[in-house]
């Protein structure tokens, strides 16, 4: 709910007269957050309106809303708000209010529960809103079979739009939610205003020439979605027709036979119009009651966009503040190429403690490093930061891998951290056609020869660092030999929540052996591609909760001697 406020900590329970959500009345979504170890709740005027309270009654006795609810409703609506405080998140409830007129109304609540760091709830956050077009489209049935339908797209819809993370997942979300009953959502654009331009976030369907010109808009431009952002006013256009009547521009843009209606919502959160969705249908224009549906959603659309934004960004804040820190090349040798990815974790607020690096040593060799600091936060990516320096800067002197390893843990050991690292360091040595790995606490090297034998090497190893400082792990010494293929990586790669790491271990096996590994020259061969495939063949999206660093290296093939 970063729309409301709440998230990043505003306080919008301390003072009664607060804007609780920020939803304007214009689109009859209001803003609650419940307090329940304070007894505290507050509404603002929209949602006062919702659920038929008065100020007071709202702040001084908000216990009186729970006695309003319906009786045959109470024990569905308490064994489900048992089950969202005990163990979820995102929550999506219609019930009965009965308001003072004597009046039974339909509402629908949804928002999320916010807990600390043991698990207890602070605070529920969340929206209101009257349920009654809803229902009365799904009691309509018989007399419009689409009414039905429409009111389970809403709920659909609605839940859709709690759980999406992203932009995209937004835009997903109002694609695949078919509110048009008979027609179908043909194209989605999402949009926000972006310093006196229309920035186009997310798009389906439209046809290029159409999203070039959203690309390239500014927000006086006389264009459907700029003078939504800048009116705040939402405009339902019956027909293609009337589309290019509006908008001439868009002649040259658009074919002119199409039977397609439109629909431009503003979407506005805490007062301010910061952008509009787009929606284009087949089958003509957008029946009154579509249009009430659309209207009354266009304010849970404007928060989930809203969060959806905020974690975008702070996604990419991470992610960049975790590149940054790994190096901006790799060192290529006539004789040996390298290629690495790092993926970072699929949550917005984490920063890992992955990192890899690659330096050249004397005498041809070069030392591959792969490594993973404890904890997924900012102390971690900076723990990460200072422990790839201090080992670069030990094997630059000159220093053995074992000496240089353990001179590494005693550096951190002697940050005052309380975090360990695990870590491997691989030595090449194509004069010796072999590699020496020293091994702390990390997964070992997996190698692809030039005959095609894929294997994990059961190396030798020692304590992850930080844990005994001063130790020195044990040295192993492996074939490495022309057209050899060494990959090495963080245990997010082949480990997950859904499978076991000797699964994913033997998966990466697998997929080496038949990836595309290329037999030329330094240079031409397919390393690059290699990384990508293995990255994306043996990580599991779904599964996977943690970051990703991949190094592989290729030495060259044999040079052919018939």
């Amino acid at each position: 709910m970063s729309g409301m406020g709440v998230e990043g900590g505003s306080g919008v329970g301390d003072t009664a007269g607060a804007d609780v959500a920020g939803v304007p009345a214009l689109v009859g979504v209001g803003g609650v957050v419940w307090e329940p170890a304070a007894g505290r709740l507050c509404c603002d005027p929209t949602a006062l309106a919702v659920l038929g309270m008065t100020r007071e009654e709202c702040e001084e006795h908000p216990e009186s809303l729970a006695a309003r609810v319906l009786a045959q409703d109470m024990p569905r609506l308490f064994a489900e708000a048992r089950r969202v405080l005990d163990r979820q998140t995102d929550f999506s409830l219609y019930f009965r209010l009965r308001h003072p007129d004597d009046d039974a109304r339909w509402t629908h609540a949804q928002g999320r529960v916010l807990r600390d760091t043991d698990g207890r709830v602070l605070r529920v956050v969340g929206v209101v809103r009257d349920a009654r077009p809803d229902v009365e489209a799904r009691e309509s049935h018989a007399a419009d079979p689409t009414g039905a339908r429409h009111a389970d797209m809403v709920q659909e819809l609605t839940t859709a739009l709690t759980r999406a993370a992203t932009v995209e997942e937004v835009t997903e979300a109002l694609v695949r939610a078919g509110l048009l009953g008979p027609a179908t959502v043909k194209s989605v654009a999402v949009c926000c205003e972006d310093h006196g331009h229309v920035l186009l976030l997310a798009s389906r369907g439209f046809p290029a020439p159409v999203v070039r010109a959203l690309r390239m808009s500014r927000l006086e431009d006389p264009l459907p979605l700029s003078e939504a952002i800048r009116t705040g006013r939402p405009a339902f256009l019956d027909d293609h027709a009337a589309l290019l009547e509006g908008y001439p521009q868009l002649r040259r843009l658009l074919p002119a036979d199409e039977r397609v209606g439109y629909a431009v919502l503003p979407l506005t959160a805490q007062g301010r119009t910061f952008g509009a969705v787009g929606l284009a249908s087949e089958g003509g224009g957008f029946p009154p009651r579509v249009r009430t549906v659309l209207l009354a959603l266009s304010g849970t659309i404007a928060q989930s966009l809203q969060r959806a934004l905020l974690y975008d960004r702070t996604r990419e804040m991470a992610a960049g503040l975790q590149t940054s820190m790994l190096p901006a090349r790799l060192p290529q040798t006539p004789v040996l190429t390298l290629a690495a990815r790092y993926r970072p974790a699929p949550f917005a607020h984490e920063v890992g403690g992955d990192w890899y690096d690659a330096l050249p040593l004397s005498g041809g060799r070069t030392a591959l490093v792969i490594g993973d600091v404890q904890g997924h936060d900012v102390h971690a990516a900076a723990v990460m930061g200072q422990l790839r320096t201090a080992l670069r800067a030990y094997l630059a002197e000159g220093h053995s891998a074992r000496a240089a390893l353990s001179r590494a843990g005693r550096f951190l050991a002697e940050l005052g951290t309380d975090r360990f690292a695990t870590c491997t360091l691989a030595v090449l040595d194509p004069g010796a056609d072999e590699a020496e790995i020293v091994r702390a606490g990390h997964l070992g090297p997996l190698v692809r020869h030039a005959d095609g034998r894929c294997a994990w090497y059961p190396v030798a190893g020692g304590m992850p660092l930080g844990i005994f400082p001063g130790e020195e792990c044990p040295s192993t010494r492996i074939p490495f030999g022309a057209g050899a293929t060494m990959v090495l990586c963080t245990d997010g790669l082949v480990e997950s929540r859904t499978a076991d790491i000797q699964e994913g271990k033997d998966a990466l096996v697998r997929v080496l052996g038949a990836g595309p590994v290329g037999a030329g020259p330094v240079g031409e061969g397919a390393l690059e591609p290699l990384a990508d495939h293995l990255l994306t063949a043996v990580a599991d999206p779904a599964g996977n909760a943690d970051d990703i660093a991949l190094l592989v290296a290729r030495r060259a093939a044999a040079p052919d001697t018939d």
